[in-house]
């Protein structure tokens, strides 16, 4: 006798309730392409890569790309091929997911299915050098443009958007759930996410309001087939989402987040691109996720320059705890500008740093980065992102305009300065068109900052900037955010052009 749809919900809450204490607070994401690699010549040499480093580390969840995020090479077999058509993958591993998922099941991890819901690297020759995609090459007519697109996507976003399939196109929207469906019924996965963000284009331009519903259809029946398939597998599975940061942002992509939380099809939430960790406002999917019982999992994109060192990491964490996550997405975190091993592989010792990210506790004392994201960094993506700060213009003459910037602190540095283990926080700016002569007037919270008097409080930046600092009183930061406010406040005879800051790091460090 069928369990009653009541019932299989009540069930489905408790499991989302108990995967949430046992997973941990942290969900590393792989994206599957060693499989590809020469150094992965059998499944336990694999493992040994990628999941086996993540165990010793006790991360206990990976979501596991299973669909485009496999990046072949020219003349190889596509993973579409392996799961619609049943090819092996290649001569070592036929298919990564039960490598991947036994393995995980072994080790106690759990591990989900990551559905990418509409993935373009096609658009610009990965990974084969075309199109392959049944449904492209049969149906270009489907696709959200045409080739005459191609061209560096960082100048022009269409030529990363084109390859896209419309969802309006109900073909398209079927191809999605059967890749549910496969994914659920084939492989032993504790659920599924689909992954909004990557790529984050659904619609022609225009039809994101008209196309909502539709997402929304594709998320109920995402729905119905997991719940469908607990049902014969008589454990429930679990149905994850990974969409922009805010409700407004989700809806501009056609995305309505309020709808999918409200109807409970949503069990665990994955929020934004993780290209503006710093600044991004994730307190607002937290805050609806957690009134419907949701965790919430703001993603820190671990491939950013920025986030080389260990101490910007940190802070990114650190501001996601005080946004009230329940936890943190780590996308890219094998690509991380960080010592490693070969493509994709770092030194185990950079895994270590997941055990003080896994833990607000830990975090705290750890030296740390703030920042203040420039729109360079977030390319394409930006419709699907919050707007950056950065660069702003200061004019080109003193007094001439005055500029501010919100700037977010996870720490509490007046507690941590009173208790005696603040060491010293200092603001550091890259400004370009500065000149002898110069002064920058700066503020954190209408308080004035003095430049630092160390030797090196400004120095050459590279490509015409400067880089200036100024020490912080630790009574002036507040958790959260914190105006930072600055003008031109003298102006050298021979300057002609603008100031623009650039960029801006506030550097906290603990005894």
């Amino acid at each position: 006798m069928a369990e009653s749809s009541s019932k299989l919900r009540v069930r489905r809450r408790d499991a989302r309730l108990k995967a949430a204490e046992t997973r941990g607070r942290l969900i590393v994401d792989d994206d599957g392409d060693l499989v590809f690699t020469e150094a992965a010549a059998d499944p336990e040499s694999f493992l040994e890569q990628r999941l086996y480093p993540l165990d010793a580390v006790d991360v206990k969840s990976v979501a596991w790309c299973i669909m485009w995020g496999i990046a072949v090479g020219k003349g190889q077999t596509s993973y579409w091929q392996t799961q619609q058509l049943g090819m092996p993958l290649n001569d070592a591993i036929a298919d990564p997911t039960p490598v991947m998922t036994e393995a995980a099941r072994r080790l106690g991890m759990e591990v989900f299915a990551s559905i990418r819901m509409n993935d373009t690297h096609d658009a610009f020759g990965k990974p084969h050098g075309r199109l392959d995609y049944p449904l492209k090459l049969e149906h270009p007519e489907w696709l959200l443009g045409d080739e005459s697109r191609k061209g560096d996507f960082k100048a022009a976003p269409e030529a990363l958007m084109w390859s896209g399939l419309d969802f309006e196109v109900p073909q398209m929207r079927e191809d999605r759930l059967g890749w549910i469906r496969r994914s659920a019924e084939r492989y032993d996965v504790h659920g599924v996410d689909l992954n909004f963000f990557r790529m984050p284009w659904f619609f022609r331009r225009g039809r994101e309001a008209a196309g909502t519903p539709l997402m929304t259809d594709i998320v109920r029946g995402a729905r119905r087939i997991l719940d469908e398939v607990s049902e014969r597998k008589g454990t429930p599975l679990l149905l994850g989402v990974r969409v922009p940061g805010t409700v407004e942002i989700c809806a501009r992509v056609g995305i309505d987040i309020e709808t999918w939380l409200r109807e409970d099809l949503v069990d665990r939430l994955l929020v934004g691109g993780g290209y503006e960790p710093y600044s991004s406002p994730y307190e607002e999917l937290v805050k609806l996720g957690h009134d419907h019982d949701v965790p919430v999992y703001p993603c820190i994109n671990c491939g950013l320059p920025e986030l080389g060192s260990d101490a910007a990491f940190r802070g990114a964490a650190s501001n996601i705890y005080w946004a009230g996550g329940d936890g943190i997405y780590l996308w890219n975190y094998q690509y991380r500008n960080a010592p490693r091993i070969g493509y994709g592989r770092p030194q185990p010792a950079v895994y270590e740093l997941l055990r003080e990210l896994a833990s607000p506790q830990a975090l705290a004392g750890g030296d740390k980065l703030f920042g203040v994201e420039n729109v360079e960094r977030v390319g394409p993506y930006a419709i699907a992102s919050h707007p950056t700060q950065l660069p702003i213009d200061l004019g080109s003459r003193a007094l001439q305009v005055v500029r501010s910037v919100r700037l977010r602190v996870g720490d509490d540095l007046g507690a941590a300065h009173r208790d005696g283990r603040l060491d010293r926080a200092v603001l550091t700016l890259d400004l370009h068109g500065v000149m002898p002569g110069d002064s920058t007037a700066v503020q954190v919270n209408g308080v004035s900052l003095s430049l630092s008097a160390e030797p090196g409080a400004v120095s050459d930046g590279g490509d015409d900037s400067t880089q200036m600092h100024w020490d912080v009183p630790a009574d002036a930061v507040r958790p959260g955010d914190n105006r930072l406010t600055l003008w031109i406040d003298e102006r050298s005879p021979e300057a002609r052009d603008a100031v623009t800051l650039n960029e801006a790091w506030l550097q906290v460090t603990y005894r």
